[in-house]
């Protein structure tokens, strides 16, 4: 199963997504599972938010070596499913071509950009919890 991660810049919440769930399936021992994440708006090249990167390394997760991508309509048929961070990223994929049935969208993810620490922590702790739906969502 190839799953991405879309947010808006992907130096916050996307990458955030990506360690945790990689983080977890590596933990459980699930090796056919691929992951990766992308910005709608991204600027090739950024590196993570620090307070992305501190939050995540709090809970025993490194996403320092990330670098944001922006998500390309040539990768829609890579993917299988599209865990999308608002509706409004679930409705710029549909519009770009990704089927409906391959996209997820959980409860509202905020934007934690320019946020302090204690920002971060929440969207983590958030995504956290959207991440234990996804993964019941998928049967696991």
């Amino acid at each position: 199963m190839k799953i991405l991660f879309v947010c808006t810049g992907n130096t916050c919440r996307s990458p955030m997504a990506e360690g945790l769930f990689r983080s977890e399936m590596e933990q459980r021992g699930f090796e056919n599972i691929m992951c990766q994440s992308a910005g709608l708006s991204a600027h090739n090249g950024d590196r993570p938010s620090e307070n992305a990167v501190l939050a995540c390394r709090e809970v025993g997760v490194d996403i320092s070596g990330h670098i944001a991508r922006s998500f390309t309509p040539d990768e829609i048929d890579i993917w299988d499913i599209y865990f999308t961070m608002s509706k409004t990223h679930a409705y710029i994929l549909s519009q770009a071509g990704v089927p409906a049935e391959r996209i997820y969208v959980p409860h509202y993810i905020e934007d934690p950009f320019g946020g302090d620490l204690e920002t971060y922590r929440r969207v983590r702790d958030k995504i956290r919890t959207a991440l234990v739906e996804f993964e019941r969502f998928l049967g696991f």
